[in-house]
């Protein structure tokens, strides 16, 4: 796995997890520009959350403001 997908992985587990703890499901990432060692502004969002599962979206943006990449997970609610 690359360094931007390691980020943008920790981001959307982070952002999902941060009431309750959640499991992985699937994470699907798109690669845009090539980072070429630029640094990119990492954003992430929760999509929707249910009971069970909850959907987030993120994205690396570059400072030349290209879209390095796009990414989308699901997360499980683990159960306590």
């Amino acid at each position: 796995m690359s360094q931007l997908s390691d980020q943008l992985e920790a981001a959307l587990a982070a952002m999902a997890g941060e009431e309750r703890a959640v499991e992985p499901v699937s994470f699907t990432i798109d690669y845009g520009a090539p980072a070429n060692g630029a640094e990119p502004a990492i954003s992430v969002r929760v999509d929707r959350a249910a009971k069970s599962l909850i959907f987030a979206s993120g994205e690396a943006v570059l400072p030349n403001g290209k879209i390095a990449a796009n990414a989308s997970a699901v997360f499980r609610v683990a159960q306590s």
